[in-house]
């Protein structure tokens, strides 16, 4: 038997929930490469701001960025360690479709959406449900604008209209 059989014998006796380490590995790392590119492009862009809206995007993006990093990262250290795709929470394997989809994903998908399943947005979006309106937030009365607001416009003589002042 030559040595290419052998591997073969062997590939054909793997467990059906091991993954194809080196494909992962470069996928993270290329990644990683786009948000530290990110993340850098989004810190000049930043510094460049010149208004407090342009900044607080900026901010949410790179906020954005860096938890995607981190999840990136732990993700590398799971494979270091021999944990990819096992499910951090439950321990069964995450399927090789949500490892394609979201190769940094660390839980299964059932512990997935019992995660969500505290977040009401997420439990709307699966049972299709409306929830009940919330009332609308009463405001204070805006301030009048002008005198004629103020003293109405009667209070002024005809030859003498708040126009002319």
């Amino acid at each position: 038997m030559t040595d290419l059989h052998q591997v073969a014998s062997a590939d054909t006796q793997r467990a059906p929930h091991t993954v194809d380490v080196e494909w992962y590995r470069e996928e993270l790392k290329q990644q990683r490469k786009f948000r530290l590119d990110q993340l850098t492009h989004l810190a000049y862009e930043g510094l460049a701001a010149f208004d407090d809206a342009r900044s607080e995007v900026t901010t949410t993006l790179m906020r954005a960025a860096r938890t995607a990093l981190a999840d990136i990262d732990a993700a590398l250290f799971r494979l270091v360690i021999g944990r990819f795709g096992e499910c951090q929470r439950c321990g069964r394997a995450i399927s090789e479709d949500r490892l394609r989809a979201v190769p940094m994903a660390s839980l299964c998908l059932r512990c997935q959406l019992a995660k969500g399943a505290a977040n009401p947005h997420l439990q709307t979006w699966r049972t299709g449900t409306i929830p009940p309106p919330t009332p609308a937030p009463t405001l204070p009365p805006r301030p009048p604008r002008d005198i004629v607001e103020v003293w109405g416009e009667d209070s002024f003589p005809a030859s003498d209209p708040p126009a002319n002042w």
